[in-house]
């Protein structure tokens, strides 16, 4: 699955929207992010979105991700691989820069229906050949309502 940027904050309406420093710009295989969302209304539709920050020193023009989602009643947690665009074909940056800092926010799925009410802890892993993998500032996840005005 190919996920092409979007830019767009999350509104204030949201259950979620949360970044997490990578140490040192530096992520490892084993340095696993998790964001718990608290989610109150099952029947309405949600918007999932990933949130990155990357440094001029990234090599690369994507970034696989295994997303994790565990939650009420999931014996099991549920994994999709991800790749997230982040330079166009020339090297050029996708996202919004400031200095040598470039800030994204991703769709990850725009309609969204989460199975039961409860707690549910979504985990971003690293999915690229680097251990550690190196230009990644922070890492985040965005959790908000549909059809919200910002």
């Amino acid at each position: 699955m190919i996920i092409v940027s979007v830019m767009g904050g999350c509104s204030d309406q949201a259950l979620l929207d949360e970044f997490k420093a990578i140490p040192n710009q530096s992520w490892n295989y084993s340095d696993i992010p998790t964001f718990d969302v608290q989610v109150k209304d099952k029947d309405r539709a949600y918007k999932l979105k990933i949130n990155v920050r990357i440094t001029a020193d990234y090599r690369y023009a994507n970034l696989f991700l295994l997303v994790h989602q565990k939650g009420p009643g999931m014996e099991e947690s549920l994994t999709k691989r991800v790749e997230l665009k982040v330079a166009d074909k020339d090297g050029r940056w996708l996202g919004k820069g400031a200095g040598s800092l470039y800030s994204y926010q991703i769709a990850y799925d725009n309609n969204y229906l989460f199975p039961d009410t409860g707690t549910y802890a979504f985990r971003l892993e690293q999915n690229m050949r680097d251990n550690p993998l190196k230009g990644i500032s922070d890492i985040g996840f965005c959790v908000e309502p549909r059809n919200v005005p910002k």
